[in-house]
C-alpha cells in the first residue's frame, strides 16, 4: 500500500511535519506541499495507483476540504483512501472522526489498516460545485470569517472564531430564506444564519451539531431564526449545556437534500472556507470516501 503525504505549510502546527515524515514510512511514502499552483487530482492520481492506497491531509480542515474536492473527482473504483493528521488550527473535523492530535497515534490508525465509508456534502450553485466534509455555515458566520486574520489566528488559536465573533454580534443581519428539505417547503424564514453539517463542530471545536454523524447518509440542516440579544444569550447558553438544538430559534432536521434561496443573497464558509457563489442545493453523496478514524468513532457511530 503507498501513501501520499499532502501537508500544508500555512497549517497552525507545519513546524511538525518533520516529525511526522519520520512517524510515517519514508520508503513508501511520497510528500507533497498543498500550493494553489498544485492540481491536487493530477498529483493524487499520479502518485497512487487505486482504491487501497492512501491519502494523507496533513494540515487543517482547509486541507481536508481541499483533497476531498479532488478525491470526489476521481472514479469511486479508482477512489485512494484518506487519513486525517490534524496539524491545523482547529481541526474540526478530524474532532468528529475522533483523530487525537498526537501525530504517532495519529499514524497509528493508518497502521491499523481500519478505514470507514464516509459522507461528503455536494452543493451546487449558478458557476459552483464543490463538496465538503464537515460544516456549511451561511450567513451571519461568514462575517465572523472574514474578521479572522492571520494574526489574530496566531494569538488566539481555536479561539479565534470566539474573539472575530466579538465585532459581528452587535450588528446581526437578517436573511429571508425559502427552503425546501427533502420535499417539505419552509417560505418567508427570516434568518440570521444557516448551518449544513455532516461533522459535529465548527469554528474551533464549538459544537453547532451535536447529533451529526458523517457515516449516516444524511447532514444536519440549522435553520437559526433571527431574534434580539436575548434570543442570543438563550442559544449561547444552550450551546454551553448541550441542548442548543432545542433552542426555539432552531430549526433542525437531518435530511439528504435540501434548496435553499435568501434575499439578500447568503453566501457561505466551507470548512472555514468563504465562497463567494450563493449555493442553491445541498446533497449527501453517501459513503464516498474511506477514511480512517479513531476507536471511539467506531463505537459511536457503527
Amino acid at each position: 500500500m503507498s501513501h501520499l503525504l499532502i501537508w500544508n505549510q500555512g497549517s497552525g502546527r507545519a513546524a511538525q511535519i518533520e516529525r511526522l515524515r519520520n512517524a510515517l514510512d519514508a520508503n513508501g511514502t511520497r510528500c507533497v506541499e498543498l500550493t494553489r499552483k498544485i492540481d491536487l487530482r493530477s498529483t493524487i492520481e499520479e502518485s497512487l495507483r487505486g482504491s487501497g492506497d492512501t491519502v494523507i491531509a496533513a494540515g487543517g480542515d482547509g486541507t481536508v476540504n481541499a483533497i476531498v474536492n479532488a478525491l470526489m473527482q476521481i472514479d469511486p473504483p479508482r477512489r485512494p483512501q484518506m487519513a486525517v493528521v490534524p496539524l491545523g488550527t482547529a481541526n474540526d473535523f478530524a474532532g468528529t472522526l475522533a483523530i487525537p492530535d498526537d501525530i504517532d497515534q495519529a499514524v497509528g490508525l493508518i497502521s491499523s489498516g481500519r478505514s470507514v465509508a464516509i459522507d461528503v456534502i455536494r452543493i451546487r450553485g449558478e458557476g459552483l460545485e464543490q463538496y465538503y466534509a464537515n460544516v456549511a455555515a451561511g450567513g451571519n458566520c461568514v462575517r465572523v470569517s472574514e474578521e479572522l486574520t492571520d494574526e489574530l489566528k496566531s494569538r488566539w488559536g481555536a479561539f479565534s472564531y470566539l474573539r472575530g465573533a466579538i465585532g459581528v454580534l452587535t450588528d446581526m443581519k437578517s436573511f429571508q430564506i425559502a427552503a425546501e428539505i427533502d420535499g417539505v417547503e419552509i417560505k418567508d424564514f427570516d434568518s440570521w444564519a444557516v448551518l449544513v453539517a455532516n461533522g459535529k463542530t465548527n469554528a474551533g471545536h464549538i459544537v453547532v451539531a451535536p447529533e451529526a454523524s458523517p457515516a449516516d447518509g444524511l447532514m444536519d440542516v440549522i435553520l437559526i431564526r433571527d431574534g434580539d440579544a436575548t434570543d442570543m444569550l438563550e442559544m449561547i447558553a444552550g450551546n454551553l449545556l448541550g441542548n442548543f438544538l432545542e433552542c426555539e430559534q432552531i430549526l433542525f432536521q437531518k435530511a439528504s437534500r435540501l434548496t435553499l434561496r435568501s434575499e439578500p443573497a447568503m453566501r457561505f464558509t466551507l470548512d472555514g472556507e468563504v465562497i463567494e457563489q450563493e449555493p442553491v442545493e445541498f446533497q449527501v453523496m453517501p459513503a464516498a470516501i474511506k477514511m480512517f478514524v479513531g476507536p471511539e468513532f467506531e463505537r459511536s457511530n457503527t
